[in-house]
């Protein structure tokens, strides 16, 4: 992959020279990342992980399944639509297209822009601001590309077989003006922050910022479809509204339908207009105005700022309040000792906040997505156990992610320290997970299911409630048992499909048996005393784990 985008670049060095960047500069900085991912596992954009024979092809295999589900929704869009009738299926797939390059941004997109590990190389050299973001836009963008081609592949094909070549070709451009423009439009708001929001809060703000667009893009990209009469909008031609003209998607839906009509006319012209002058304008504008001082404020980033007196005394507060927790919750000072530890790790851990958030709002957006639905499983009379069992599969993301850290060569010290009985040290940070996440999540969940489906229900959320933390804590006793943070996250990636398989085993057992429970009278109310039980006992369990029984990073 790395040739082939040096060759593209040497043929458009002088569009970098005209934007004001150093292009011996920029093609040597670009060229060193792309050498570096190829060493490197590769999550979407990340470029975290051990190295690895299989490197080169974790990429492939991502683009594999972005190609599969694209056709997918190529085949279910634009293959039963006639000409007249094609601009509705064709921004359903350009919103496809603009939402994986969206969510691969937000889920990557501070590791690369913001990626400061090349800082102590290159900053000390003369390399202008503008070079340096500029590489590391041609770096993002060119996996971007990659992803809306595979996106985009099979529609190209579908489209260029129906109508033509021209307009497949015109399809396949405007998938990829499409990930261009997703640059533009999350580059910009975090181009901004870094300009107005000072150092040591710029990355908290941008990981909640992560957090909250994840989950927005998720929700309203399984919430809007369904809120539309999509059969009618594929089968029926669309009237265009002056509000299409402020919707993306569309305006590369409306460029294409040029062709595919074909037809001309002032709406399609502004539509072509806006697709093919806002990707390259927006660019241009953060080039002009957004990239004075980023090299210096990129220096800033990783540099701890010193904390006044008012942020000291919060901090005392926040401490005091942990420490009266955890006296609560806990029954050993070892035990006390891990929850405190757990409790703010987690709390000032970025990358677990990424990887587990938006997974709580995922099962949040889904409940809602599902329920409001008026002819499927929504609404269906057992919907409500449904949602409780499969969104307590989020939370068990954040068990499973407990046990991993980037400093995970620290764990050392559990070594050293005089701990005759690790168990309390895993019941400790158990306990932190479960206050902390699995209560704060049930309890907006079992608030939608009570005011969605009656109050009446109350006995089934306290039951699915225990349940869940049954199968949480044998997830935990079927596992490898890892100190918390005490792994790298390579090293937990081999046993996640039998990991996957067991949980839903579980999940449809436990499931299954509650909505037997509902069949008999006051057997629901009758089980959450068995369900108690039963936790305490394998809790009891878990917290007993042994050195034989814990797996060292």
């Amino acid at each position: 992959m790395t040739k082939p985008i040096l060759f593209l670049l040497d043929r458009l060095q002088w569009l970098f020279r005209m934007a004001g960047a150093d292009y011996g500069q920029l093609r040597a900085i670009v060229q060193v990342k792309l050498t570096m991912d190829n060493r490197r596992s590769i999550v979407s954009l990340g470029r975290y992980g051990r190295q690895s024979a299989e490197n080169n092809s974790n990429f492939t295999r991502i683009l594999g399944i972005y190609t599969l589900v694209g056709g997918l929704i190529s085949l279910a869009m634009l293959i039963r639509s006639d000409s007249d009738t094609m601009f509705f299926p064709l921004t359903l797939q350009f919103s496809y297209i603009m939402s994986l390059c969206a969510m691969t941004l937000i889920s990557d997109f501070s590791s690369v822009i913001l990626d400061s590990s090349d800082n102590q190389i290159i900053l000390p050299r003369p390399v202008s601001s503008r070079t340096l973001w500029l590489a590391r836009v041609v770096h993002i963008t060119s996996y971007l590309f990659a992803i809306a081609l595979s996106a985009s592949v099979i529609g190209v094909l579908i489209i260029g077989y129906r109508f033509g070549a021209l307009a497949g070709l015109l399809f396949l451009g405007m998938s990829l003006l499409s990930a261009v423009l997703m640059v533009f439009l999350t580059n910009v708001f975090y181009l901004l922050l870094m300009r107005f929001i000072s150092e040591d809060k710029l990355r908290e703000v941008i990981n909640y910022f992560q957090i909250v667009m994840a989950v927005v893009f998720y929700g309203g990209y399984q919430l809007l479809p369904r809120l539309m009469d999509t059969e009618t909008m594929i089968t029926e031609a669309l009237d265009h509204e002056w509000w299409h003209l402020l919707v993306p998607p569309m305006w590369m839906a409306g460029a294409v339908e040029i062709v595919i009509k074909p037809i001309i006319d002032p709406t399609h012209l502004l539509f072509l207009s806006l697709a093919l002058v806002m990707p390259f304008a927006g660019l241009w504008l953060m080039n002009r105005f957004l990239t004075t001082g980023f090299t210096q404020k990129l220096g800033n980033i990783d540099q701890e700022a010193r904390p006044v007196l008012s942020d000291q005394n919060v901090q005392q507060s926040r401490s005091a309040g942990i420490e009266r927790l955890a006296d609560w919750a806990t029954t050993s000072p070892l035990e006390r000792a891990a929850f405190a530890f757990t409790w703010r790790i987690t709390g000032r851990d970025r990358k677990f906040k990424l990887k587990t958030y938006p997974q709580l709002g995922f099962g949040l957006a889904y409940v809602v997505v599902m329920s409001i639905q008026g002819h499927s499983l929504g609404s269906s009379g057992f919907f409500y156990l449904f949602a409780l069992y499969f969104a307590g599969i989020y939370v068990m993301v954040a068990q499973y992610q407990l046990s991993v850290s980037d400093s995970y060569r620290a764990s050392w010290v559990y070594g050293s320290a005089p701990i005759r009985e690790p168990g309390d040290v895993l019941s400790g940070a158990l306990k932190a997970l479960i206050i902390k996440l699995l209560m704060p999540f049930y309890a907006l969940l079992a608030g939608y299911i009570l005011f969605r489906y009656g109050t009446d229900k109350t006995p089934d959320v306290i039951l699915a409630f225990f349940n869940s933390l049954i199968m949480l804590i044998s997830a935990a006793l079927l596992s490898k048992r890892h100190m918390p943070f005490s792994v790298e996250q390579d090293a937990l990636k081999q046993n996640n499909t039998a990991r996957g398989l067991l949980v839903g085993l579980v999940l449809g057992i436990v499931g299954t048996s509650h909505y037997g429970l509902t069949l008999i009278p006051y057997g629901v109310s009758g089980a959450i005393p068995v369900s108690i039980v039963l936790f305490w006992i394998l809790f009891r369990q878990y917290r007993q784990t042994n050195w034989t029984q814990i797996e060292m990073g």
